[in-house]
């Protein structure tokens, strides 16, 4: 394959080893999430080494480890030492005694695939390679959807080394290496053929003394060279390193800085290690997309901030407007104190149930009542009989009825209360009083309505981030 086949690299910087691990186990966790959306059965490509092997403890110990199927997920490695099985030297043991173990029935032991270990049954590296090709082709050679490969000071990735002979193996899926330079001198590894055909690499590398190799495979190096330099997918190729392991790229070799939505995006993960979802949260996420709502709901980091702001107002009692699948209102719901409810409204059926069921996988059941109608009619109904004010509203939904929700509003708060509306700087569109769109005129309607008004005292920020640019308008009951 030439290079134009293949996704260029992006880089993401992380401060230190052991937040390195820590994302990568974040990232592999939701995009196995993610994928499994998608398409069934996964095969994922392990690999060994300080990071890599603490990448899996970190999946082990993630609550989000539930939410994926892995019934469907396959294991496999990049490479092994060829020693007996168990040997402490191999990946699959270390993985085995890092994340296999720790999954238990959830993952089926034909799902796990190791290279074959020396034995009397396979004497030589050759046999343990050409056994393990037939497993892959029996598996149907599949491309693997996630293949992680560590690096090593020299530049090496797999057990493909820079100078080896091994490096030249060609139409085949393994190869056997001898006389490696890192000890054991015997291995089994993926060629550049199987790790090449990978739809996503993902290379590993923390510490000072990788700077070099990762300057050097960033630089543009012939893989003879640095064989890092070679590890591409074909549809993305990702460097997930540490502060550490960048200290050799020079101004004019360092990846070009992203621009606009991917740099907010890259940001957005940067500080998720602050805002880690658990089992359920992931699982209304996955829901939603499973039944195939449209993908707008609130980001991570966005419902981290309603939940913070809910429990800084100390919120007994909590209106959302515009459920969609419910991934916001598990959000609020979580910082209610043990009397506290919430009301959500919904006016898709389907959207509802959906919505409805995550909340009660969610053990929020008892706590978030689902709605369903057209809000300004089902807020009417509220006024009508005299519910309870509320603490705090969340209203996010249709934006050109946002004028007559606040004026509901009124009628369902108390003096202090707070209300939140999101998306409503809509990437700046509401400067244009001309605008075609209906949402941005609700939201100059608004504004006018909230212009020196005696019962609300109001603000906009302006927000970036993962869904682009916008904002949100936050509320005082006077």
């Amino acid at each position: 394959m030439t290079g134009s086949q293949h996704a260029p690299r992006d880089v993401v910087v992380h401060p230190d080893a052991t937040v390195l691990a820590e994302a990568a186990a974040a990232r592999l966790l939701t995009r196995l999430i993610d994928l499994q959306s998608h398409r069934s059965p996964l095969h994922v490509g392990l690999t060994g080494g300080t990071v890599g092997i603490a990448t899996l403890r970190a999946v082990a110990a993630s609550p989000v480890r539930d939410a994926v199927d892995w019934s469907g997920v396959h294991l496999w490695w990049g490479d092994e030492r060829f020693v007996p099985d168990g040997h402490p030297d191999r990946n699959e043991t270390q993985a085995r005694e890092a994340l296999i173990d720790a999954l238990g029935e959830a993952l089926p032991a034909s799902n796990v695939h190791p290279i074959p270990a020396l034995s009397d049954e396979v004497p030589t590296p050759e046999a343990s390679a050409a056994l393990y090709a037939s497993a892959l082709t029996e598996a149907g050679t599949p491309a693997f959807d996630i293949l992680l490969l560590g690096m090593g000071p020299d530049g090496h990735v797999a057990s493909l080394f820079p100078g080896h002979q091994a490096l030249g193996a060609q139409y085949s899926l393994t190869v056997a290496v001898h006389e490696s330079p890192k000890p054991p001198p015997l291995r089994v590894s993926l060629t550049f053929d199987a790790i090449r055909a990978a739809r996503e690499v993902w290379v590993v590398a923390a510490g000072a003394e990788k700077a070099e190799a990762v300057a050097s495979a960033l630089g543009g190096a012939s893989v003879s060279v640095t064989p890092a330099a070679g590890a591409l997918g074909t549809e993305r190729t990702l460097w997930l390193v540490d502060a550490a392991a960048t200290a050799a790229l020079s101004t004019a070799e360092a990846p070009a800085a992203p621009k606009t939505k991917d740099l907010w995006t890259a940001v957005d993960e940067y500080f998720a290690v602050l805002v880690p979802e658990d089992v359920a949260l992931v699982d209304t996420r996955a829901s939603a997309v499973h039944a195939g709502l449209p993908d707008i709901a609130v980001t991570p980091h966005q419902g981290k901030l309603l939940h913070l702001i809910a429990q800084a107002v100390g919120a007994r009692r909590i209106l959302e407007v515009g459920t969609l699948g419910g991934y916001s209102t598990v959000w609020l719901a979580r910082a209610l104190p043990a009397d506290g409810s919430l009301v959500t409204l919904e006016i898709s059926p389907e959207h509802a149930t959906v919505a409805t069921d995550s909340l009660v996988r969610a053990g929020l059941g008892d706590v978030a009542s689902v709605l369903v109608g057209a809000a300004v009619e089902t807020l009417d109904r509220l006024v009508a009989d005299g519910t309870e004010p509320f603490d705090l509203v969340f209203i996010d939904a249709d934006k050109e009825s946002i004028p007559r929700y606040l004026e509901q509003t009124l009628e369902l708060t108390h003096q202090g209360s707070l209300v939140i509306v999101d998306n409503v700087v809509r990437a700046g569109g509401v400067l244009d009083p001309h605008h075609p769109d209906a949402r941005v005129q609700g939201i100059r309607t608004m504004v006018d309505l909230l212009t020196d008004n005696p019962r609300y005292d109001s603000t906009v920020i302006q927000t970036v981030g993962t869904k682009g640019y916008d904002g949100f308008a936050l509320l005082r009951v006077l």
